[in-house]
């Protein structure tokens, strides 16, 4: 099987649902209607200590979470979006094409000793072309690198895509399908009113690729002869075995 590793860069041309961008907090914040290039979205946030933005389908959608940030952010955010009329009407071109090639994608995660050295693997699918990714902490959990792999194959799209993610983590598909993820974010990362939500950090940078992209979970059985899946499980493995891995900068040690 080839194994192109720079074939990832879906046409900018190719056929999705518009996607709008409100920028609060940024290098200049605003409403964009692009992500990538000197004009988008991405210039203004990406490296900017504290950014604060998401992607929205609508300016009414952009509104209601508007409403939900606090005070100062709320206020920024109002003056920032434009006037409901002036949205434009969607054309053909900004139709989500249901019969656009998707990226098929599986993760899988694995940590030796839980916590202990941990590695993700990523296998990426789009038409004929295929690629592997992984890499690995020296101290980490299985939950952290089944996140990471997700993350990982997400941040190798290089234009917003349709994207079917396959996992055998139910932490993973669960966490996104049943909005617990999400409702985590809005409780200020706490999953109780006294327990805070573990990986709050991958969480909340999964959450904004979602955002970048149209993301389907797929829960999938693991170790039941899925080439794929069994793939990522190998590459996962093979990572975490690797000799000086570096620090899982985000991995807080319940033993400590």
């Amino acid at each position: 099987m080839p194994r192109d590793l720079s074939l990832f860069r879906l046409r900018p041309g190719m056929n999705r649902k518009q996607k709008y961008y409100l920028v609060v907090r940024g290098r200049q914040p605003g409403w964009y209607r692009q992500w990538y290039g000197q004009d988008g979205a991405e210039a203004q946030v990406k490296g900017f200590p504290n950014a604060l933005y998401k992607a929205f389908p609508s300016v009414e959608a952009a509104r209601a979470w508007a409403e939900t940030l606090p005070p100062a952010d709320r206020a920024q955010a109002v003056t920032l979006l434009p006037p409901e009329a002036t949205e434009p009407a969607n054309d053909q071109n900004d139709q989500a094409d249901s019969s656009a090639p998707t990226v098929v994608m599986y993760v899988d995660g694995s940590a030796l000793g839980n916590p202990g050295p941990g590695g993700y693997g990523v296998v990426l699918r789009y038409k004929n072309h295929y690629k592997e990714l992984s890499g690995g902490f020296c101290l980490t959990t299985n939950n952290r690198m089944e996140l990471m792999a997700c993350i990982v194959g997400l941040r190798a799209l290089k234009h917003p895509s349709k994207v079917i993610v396959h996992s055998d983590s139910a932490y993973v598909v669960n966490g996104m399908r049943e909005g617990w993820a999400q409702r985590w974010q809005a409780r200020n990362w706490m999953r109780t009113a006294t327990e805070s939500a573990r990986n709050a950090d991958l969480w909340a940078e999964l959450l904004q690729l979602c955002d970048l992209h149209q993301v389907e979970f797929v829960k999938v059985p693991g170790h039941s002869g899925i080439p794929d899946n069994e793939r990522c499980h190998e590459l996962a493995v093979a990572a975490a075995q690797q000799p000086d891995l570096p620090p899982d900068e985000g991995f807080i040690d319940p033993s400590q």
